[in-house]
């Protein structure tokens, strides 16, 4: 579940195509039996002009005995924002609807924050929260309003939360999101669990549009 980060610098090497990703043993050490690594999603910034490209992985990579033997993965690329396209992009207000699902224990007390990626760029980690009312209960439905920059074509959602309170464990049903300048909404379905103690124990989900 760890997210690295890498800062190097090379010569322009234009619009990023593709990565190719691998993993050696240590020293040279050899490593017994059949050893992944499980690489969900690669981001690479051109920090200079400010170009965000997203490699959507999602891959087992089994360890190469050498560093020139390895195989070859498709990755779903997209260019997330540029600088100059940003300057232009005018504040637009989204309703964000969280529904909770209907199941016992189903609500949280934990805090949610979403951050929302569109073709324009991401809204960064946004907080839900209000003032006088208790959130994310059994079988609810939240509204809040955020403003930010235009996001364009919604791509995904990160719903997470901070495993605080008695009862963090949450049952998020979907996310509904509605650009209210143009009247479009896009729906995200989870259906899951954001619970250390349930299913496979992830408080953080990655969710795509239905279409």
């Amino acid at each position: 579940g760890n997210v690295d980060r890498f800062e190097f610098s090379s010569k322009n090497v234009g619009d990023i195509a593709a990565i190719c990703l691998g993993h050696t043993p240590k020293d040279g050490k050899k490593v017994k039996g059949e050893t992944y690594w499980h690489v969900e999603e690669v981001v690479v910034t051109e920090k200079e002009l400010g170009n965000k490209y997203i490699f959507r992985c999602n891959v087992l990579i089994p360890l190469s005995p050498k560093r020139d033997e390895y195989l070859t993965f498709e990755c779903t690329k997209t260019i997330e924002s540029f600088a100059s396209k940003a300057r232009s992009l005018v504040p637009v207000k989204y309703e964000i609807i969280i529904i909770t699902g209907d199941e016992k224990g189903a609500g949280t007390d934990a805090n949610v924050s979403i951050t929302i990626y569109g073709s324009n760029g991401d809204s960064g980690s946004q907080k839900l929260r209000q003032r006088l009312r208790n959130l994310f209960e059994r079988g609810q439905t939240d509204r809040f309003v955020v403003e930010m920059l235009d996001m364009g074509d919604l791509q995904r959602v990160r719903v997470e939360h901070d495993n605080s309170g008695l009862c963090p464990g949450w049952l998020l049903d979907r996310v509904e999101i509605t650009n209210t300048a143009n009247g479009v909404t896009t729906i995200f379905l989870c259906g899951k669990w954001l619970d250390t103690k349930r299913a496979d124990g992830q408080i953080a989900r990655v969710l795509y549009p239905k279409y």
